[in-house]
């Protein structure tokens, strides 16, 4: 989807916004390659590899569309909270983000595997009394600070993606030609491979050392969240069917982060 189509669709932002945060390990593995692609030259040889990643290593923190870690999360911990990609902490039992989606996921949790077709009125209800502060804090950020921000991680997290899909890139890692929708549309294998290989080869923080199954079960969240957000603040909880599809979404993006959190 468009940046123009983003900044004026607010669902969408938000959706398309939080996949990129989820995978923000992404922005600062394309980063180490930045810098490894000066520190060993003899490498990066190829024609393939984006001239972007000159302007990655030179502007990093220094331009808008290239913000450093410390910035990102400035820019997305209001709104989200520490990022699903990191291993929790004590923030995360404060960040208003992950209360209010914990309630809704706990409540979508009871509904779809209750024991039996009992209560069913009173689970939707909870449900629904789970999605009023959940949605309220989603559109408290509805403005052009979040649209400026989310501007902002889309287009770092653009040339990340590029880079680390490219050619010359993926030669240097031993690694298959990774397909041009990774990582948002599609899950292509050789992306989780190159993450785990540069999780070897570079200085990365631990957070950003994943192996190829947690990296795809990370993309899970990604996507999953990015569907469940989609429906958070579209649906008409009022509607039966919209709200049976909203539960199943949420449902599963609740699974998807517990299996990634509880991966080795």
């Amino acid at each position: 989807m468009s940046s123009t189509v983003l900044s004026t669709n607010f669902p969408a932002l938000v959706a398309d916004t939080y996949a990129r945060w989820t995978l923000d390990c992404l922005v600062e593995i394309a980063y180490a390659i930045s810098i490894d692609f000066v520190s060993r030259p003899q490498l990066y040889q190829s024609d393939g590899i984006p001239d972007d990643i000159v302007n990655l290593r030179a502007s990093y923190g220094t331009d808008p569309d290239f913000p450093n870690t410390a910035q990102r999360q400035m820019m997305m911990t209001p709104v989200f909270g520490r990022s699903d990609g990191l291993k929790p902490d004590a923030t995360n039992a404060s960040a208003p983000f992950q209360i209010a989606r914990k309630k809704l996921v706990d409540a979508c949790v009871a509904f779809s595997e209750r024991a039996v077709d009992s209560g069913i009125p009173m689970l939707e209800a909870r449900v629904r009394s789970a999605l009023i502060p959940f949605t309220a804090h989603l559109l408290a950020s509805k403005g052009k600070s979040f649209q400026l921000s989310g501007s902002e991680i889309v287009a770092e997290s653009d040339t990340a993606f590029q880079i680390l899909r490219s050619s010359g890139v993926s030669e240097v890692f031993s690694v298959a030609n990774i397909d041009g929708e990774w990582p948002l549309q599609s899950n292509d294998p050789n992306g989780a491979t190159l993450v785990e290989a540069a999780g070897v080869a570079l200085s990365l923080s631990g957070d950003y050392k994943l192996s190829h199954t947690k990296f795809m079960l990370l993309q899970r969240v990604a996507v999953e969240g990015a569907r469940a957000l989609l429906l958070v603040l579209n649906t008409d909880p009022g509607d039966e069917d919209q709200l049976l599809k909203l539960i199943s979404q949420v449902y599963t993006w609740g699974t998807s982060l517990q299996d990634f959190q509880q991966a080795p």
